[in-house]
């Protein structure tokens, strides 16, 4: 890195190239044979890829890692709406890595510091962060001994702790993950009243919430793109009796575009309202679907639901702001093939199956069924367990 990241020549190949493919330019090093171009193709390709999940730092000098670290670094948008969560004087992240939160977490503190033990990445943050004009202070050392070794205490310290194992396989305890967070939070608690934790999106949160001893104040549920790309724990050093989760949905700056709040425990205290399908079909959100708050959902829309398991809810006149995907309900049949062609001749549409006992690829078989189209057909199982299709149209 320490070669080509400061060279003007590598910086104009890399501009001049920038829409090449990447796997053909290794093939012209004979043409450009002071130029490393094995190592600028990498580039080019993280670069590439990083135009829509990092924006800024795709437009800067920028020296990226390998693609695996690249992949696994948070988006700007997450970085971004973290950041808004988290601020004081004195700021600590102990997983530093390439440095996308870390960068923008600081930008609330007076003092940013940022621990990672793998000299590549620390020289590549030492590298980023003078282009983009941030004094973050880099330690190359383990969090563990980082906290151990300094009379330093923050406001806020932030982790997001490697989810795998020692074959490389993906793991979601927090104490099979590196650092263990289980054994290393009395030492975060001596150093901080306040803790972040990144967690996979597959993590189970009950599981995640249990492990922690009671010291979940909230959760975030943060969805972008259509998908749960992140699990946000905040710990509390004193302990909480009910956590408060949290299920958003960001847009590509990192704003929220809604916001849905409430508890675990409260789903126990409230009862569904089952109806079979009325006017519109509801389809809550993926953070929504996560974080398992159907019935205070339900209650906040005044919606009824289809089937104790079918997450699929309906009412009769159209809720413009709910959280997730809204359809208008154009008709019911059998889930044959005979009776759906009455109603959609053409026999295309976007098919999926929600609490049905057959997959979106033997149903659409079973029915000789084009995918695409305006429509949208919902197989599914109502109330009193007929197993219908229903064909909707999309609303925005």
């Amino acid at each position: 890195m320490e070669l080509s990241a400061n060279r003007k020549d590598v910086w104009k190949f890399i501009k001049d190239h920038e829409q090449d493919d990447p796997a053909q330019l290794v093939f012209k090093q004979k043409q450009f044979p002071d130029l490393p171009l094995k190592e600028i193709a990498s580039q080019i390709q993280a670069r590439q890829k990083a135009k829509s999940k990092l924006p800024e730092w795709a437009n800067k000098e920028i020296w990226f890692p390998p693609l695996l670290s690249l992949e696994q670094s948070s988006s700007e948008a997450t970085a971004k709406f973290k950041s808004s969560l988290l601020s004081g004087n004195r700021f600590a992240d102990l997983t530093g890595g390439f440095g996308i939160d870390c960068y923008y977490l600081a930008q609330d503190f007076k003092e940013s510091h940022y621990i990672e033990q793998q000299k590549i990445l620390c020289d590549l943050a030492n590298y980023n962060f003078d282009v983009l004009k941030s004094d973050i202070q880099i330690h190359q050392t383990q969090a563990s001994d980082f906290l151990e070794n300094n009379s330093l205490n923050f406001d806020w310290i932030y982790l997001d702790p490697a989810r795998r194992g020692d074959k490389n396989q993906k793991v979601f305890l927090w104490e099979d993950c590196s650092p263990n967070l289980i054994e290393l939070l009395p030492l975060l608690f001596e150093k901080s009243k306040n803790v972040m934790v990144k967690a996979a999106p597959m993590q189970d949160i009950s599981r995640g919430i249990s492990e922690l001893d009671q010291r979940v104040k909230d959760i975030y549920i943060i969805e972008h793109n259509g998908e749960v790309k992140e699990l946000l724990y905040i710990l509390n050093k004193e302990k909480v009796s009910a956590p408060n989760i949290h299920a958003i949905q960001l847009n590509k700056m990192g704003d929220s575009l809604f916001h849905f709040q409430g508890k675990k425990h409260l789903e126990d205290d409230l009862n569904y309202q089952f109806e079979n399908p009325e006017n519109y079909l509801y389809e809550p959100a993926p953070s929504i679907m996560k974080s398992g708050l159907f019935k205070q959902l339900a209650k906040q829309f005044n919606i009824s639901k289809l089937h104790p398991n079918s997450q699929l809810f309906t009412n009769n006149d159209l809720i413009e702001n709910f959280t997730g995907r809204k359809f208008k309900i154009i008709n019911q049949v059998s889930a044959q093939k005979n009776a759906l062609k009455k109603v959609l001749p053409e026999m295309k549409a976007n098919l999926s199956c929600r609490n049905f006992p057959m997959p979106v690829a033997q149903l659409r078989k079973k029915l000789g069924l084009k995918d695409g189209g305006e429509y949208y057909l919902f197989a599914t199982t109502l109330k009193n367990n007929e197993k219908v299709i229903l064909v909707c149209k999309k609303l925005k």
